[in-house]
């Protein structure tokens, strides 16, 4: 009797305990954000704060917006590098600064940001090229 019990109680613990897994290809968009795509945030005194890119992803649907992931990259130097992206870099007279990439995403759309901590560089960045894998 106290085996069947045993045997019931494992079984109503196991039947409870079920995972719910769904497994989809993940869809990998290539994303080109050129120069003149990169809209400057200007702070109080017109120095540009950081600067952003929008581009639609339709891909980003309400269902991976909940249940699912987004992962972008860019890539610097013939690598990949998963955002966000935070680069210190210092020039020959010393002067140094963090160089940030990062974004965020919705339903439907992904934002890009570029910004130097310095918040000197006034010049929109460099075309550049991104990868956003999206999985559901």
């Amino acid at each position: 009797m106290k085996r069947l019990i045993l045997f019931f109680a494992l079984a109503t613990m196991l039947a409870s305990c079920t995972i719910n897994s769904v497994q989809e290809t993940p869809q990998v968009v290539l994303l080109t954000a050129r120069a003149q795509d990169w809209n400057a945030q200007l702070g109080t005194t017109n120095v540009p704060l950081y600067y952003s890119c929008r581009f639609d992803m339709p891909e980003i649907t309400s269902s991976v917006f909940s249940l699912g992931s987004v992962q972008t990259y860019v890539y610097i130097n013939d690598a990949q590098q998963v955002l966000p992206s935070v680069l210190h870099f210092r020039n020959p007279s010393g002067e140094m600064w963090t160089q940030t990439i990062d974004c965020e995403y919705g339903i439907g759309y992904i934002k890009l940001f570029y910004t130097n901590s310095d918040f000197s560089v006034t010049d929109a960045p460099a075309t550049m090229d991104f990868r956003v894998v999206v999985t559901r």
